[in-house]
């Protein structure tokens, strides 16, 4: 037995709603698109120099010489995973001391990237503040501030990042709204969705989004200074012919319509519908809530 103790990234990755997708479709179908997954996972974790612990049911766990290669990784999955056969995934990253045995490896740093794997949702990768000390100016760019949590075997609060892997460019959204108009026989490009603010008002299109509302004026599409806002608070994307408000706060957001009870959101997500207010960290009806009208037409 060769025991050795050494610094190291760590990865988990699953897929999300697997469970489900064995009921939807069937356990062969199923199993054929978890095994296509798993096998491009692996793949693209060896393409950016990991090796591949072990696989368990639906889950890659991962390790790496350092967080760079495997943020990078991370992204090329979930970018993959969006153009490939449309399973989402969600990754857990970790950074620190470990003891590899025997080709598995052991620590507080495995159990850290477990951690914050679970709290990452569909389509999102959740780091922990070890792995953003550790990466290059260009990737910590990409760790948006996600939530503060006590980490398993820590005594205090730790703060964890969300990594943004969602492509900024016109190609990666113009091949989104084809894939809608191919699932959909309406055309999705003539919808709007109408956002009014304090600082004025403006009109969505599908081909506009992912929209980003925060507190960073150098990232986001529309800025909210107030301190519930986190500096990337939520984004309205656009899938399956409806936008979508998805929530990646530390307060969380608030969605009501009329005749309706307010929704409560904190990294989850909606489909917008109707007309109704957005109220970012706080409750529409809060004097100390910024609010964001919205209207679908």
């Amino acid at each position: 037995m060769s025991d050795t103790s050494q610094l190291q990234a760590i990865m988990f990755a699953d897929v999300s709603g697997s469970s489900a997708l064995y009921k939807r479709v069937g356990n062969l179908e199923a199993k054929s698109l978890i095994d296509e997954t798993i096998g491009t996972m692996r793949a693209l974790t060896e393409a950016n120099n990991g090796i591949v612990v072990k696989t368990i049911g639906d889950e890659v766990m991962a390790r790496f010489d350092h967080p760079e290669a495997a943020c990078s990784a991370a992204i090329a999955m979930q970018q993959g995973s969006q153009d490939g056969n449309g399973l989402a995934i969600r990754i857990g990253l970790a950074y620190g001391a470990t003891l590899l045995v025997d080709g598995d490896v052991f620590g507080d740093t495995v159990n850290d990237a477990a951690c914050v794997a679970h709290i990452a949702r569909a389509r999102q990768t959740v780091v922990t503040q070890a792995i953003v000390d550790e990466l290059p100016p260009s990737l910590r760019d990409a760790c948006q501030e996600f939530d503060r949590i006590p980490i398993k075997g820590e005594g205090q609060i730790s703060l964890i990042y969300r990594l943004q892997w969602e492509l900024p460019d016109q190609t990666y959204s113009a091949t989104r709204v084809m894939a809608l108009q191919e699932l959909s026989g309406d055309n999705p490009a003539s919808q709007r969705l109408t956002l009014a603010h304090s600082d004025g008002e403006l009109q969505l299109t599908p081909q506009e989004t992912p929209f980003v509302i925060g507190r960073d004026p150098r990232r986001v599409d529309l800025f909210i200074n107030t301190s519930l806002a986190s500096r990337d608070h939520c984004h309205i994307d656009f899938r399956r012919g409806k936008f979508v408000l998805v929530d990646h706060s530390t307060n969380g957001t608030y969605v009501t319509t009329p005749g309706h009870e307010p929704i409560y959101l904190r990294r989850e997500e909606v489909p917008l519908q109707g007309e109704g207010s957005i109220g970012i960290g706080g409750q529409t009806d809060k004097p100390s809530t910024e609010v964001i009208r919205f209207r679908l037409s």
